[in-house]
């Protein structure tokens, strides 16, 4: 539990001098079940492109409570976060983007599972400063997996329901 605490207290330090909105580049952590790291919003014209490299706390959580290994880091599951959103203005300080989203689950060996899917996704810029909140809900729809031999990939009526271990919240800085 102490290097988990560790670990996220470092990546959080390290994302404070570079978070987030009133240009078109941010920065920021984000924290969520299964996606827990650092985050890079930036907005391209009438698109904004989001990127996250997460740790998937709340999995490793239960695993540890299931009487797993000690937090160890060798053989973890990390998630890559990314959106193409089209930003909606619905205020000054408040912008809603809808657009497509992935999430990817991988141990940077040779197979990783995906979960691809609508993103919508609400911004709250705090008047006067650079730092904005942000809260990010899934709605995948589309599975795959990928392998050295094999890929594979499907639709399911039931996905949606994974956006709720999926979705995140957090917190953005604007350069």
């Amino acid at each position: 539990m102490k290097r988990i605490l560790t670990i996220f207290i470092i990546l959080s330090t390290l994302a404070l001098p570079i978070m987030a909105r009133p240009s078109s580049y941010a920065a920021g952590a984000q924290l969520g079940f299964a996606s827990t790291g650092v985050v890079a919003d930036l907005e391209f014209g009438p698109v904004a492109l989001n990127i996250g490299a997460n740790f998937p706390a709340g999995i490793a959580y239960i695993k540890h409570l299931a009487g797993g290994d000690e937090w160890g880091l060798a053989n973890s599951l990390f998630t890559m976060t990314t959106d193409l959103t089209y930003p909606i203005s619905l205020g000054e300080d408040f912008s809603l983007k809808v657009g497509v989203g992935n999430t990817l689950f991988t141990n940077f060996s040779e197979s990783a599972l995906g979960f691809a899917g609508v993103v919508v996704r609400g911004e709250y810029w705090i008047t006067g400063g650079p730092f904005g909140l942000f809260a990010k809900i899934d709605l995948p729809f589309f599975l795959y997996a990928i392998g050295d031999t094999v890929a594979s990939s499907g639709f399911s009526h039931g996905l949606p329901l994974v956006g709720i271990f999926t979705s995140t919240v957090g917190m953005l800085y604007s350069f």
